[in-house]
């Protein structure tokens, strides 16, 4: 099972770098027509757009895997084992509350754009906001697994939070 997790988000890593890579194309190669020549690609910004939406939203599950995201644990390991655990719990519960909302208003705005068409690809506009969809829901699970690890498997709130010294770029640099 987790060669199988660990192969998904793989393949999310190779389509992070992909969506860079045409981000980053696009725009420069925009930008040297428009200095050069006057003249720009117009559906160029749409994809643009499109891939720095993926590659962000993305990468935010690819953080929340590793508990690599926004966290503040230097207060949370001060506390006693057991006020670490139920922070923890509240923490994990706050992010599921805050997915649900994203989840649901990604959803209802993806209705809401179901026959929108951006003007120069004419991409569904509702792709823009699937987006978010897939990140509420995949952060859910991921939490969810962090409640379970803690609760079921008695892991420590120190291995769940901890990052892999391999893995750190600081670590690397000493």
């Amino acid at each position: 099972m987790n060669k199988i997790i660990n192969g998904l988000f793989k393949g999310i890593e190779a389509v992070i770098a992909i969506f860079l890579a045409v981000m980053i194309t696009l725009v420069f190669a925009n930008v040297v027509l428009r200095y050069l020549f006057s003249k720009g690609f117009a559906w160029s910004e749409e994809i643009a757009r499109l891939s720095f939406i993926y590659l962000v939203y993305l990468g935010s599950i690819e953080a929340a895997k590793d508990n690599r995201h926004l966290f503040i644990d230097s207060v949370l390991l001060k506390l006693p084992d057991n006020i670490q655990k139920i922070v923890y719990l509240l923490i994990q519960a706050v992010i599921i509350y805050l997915m649900y909302l994203v989840t649901f208003g990604s959803f209802g705005l993806m209705l809401q754009n179901l026959h929108d068409k951006w003007v120069a690809t004419q991409f569904p506009i509702w792709g823009v906001y699937f987006a978010g969809l897939i990140l509420g829901v995949s952060i859910i699970i991921i939490s969810l697994i962090n409640i379970i690890r803690l609760v079921v498997f008695k892991a420590s709130v120190t291995e769940l939070i901890s990052v892999k010294k391999e893995d750190d770029p600081l670590a690397s640099a000493e």
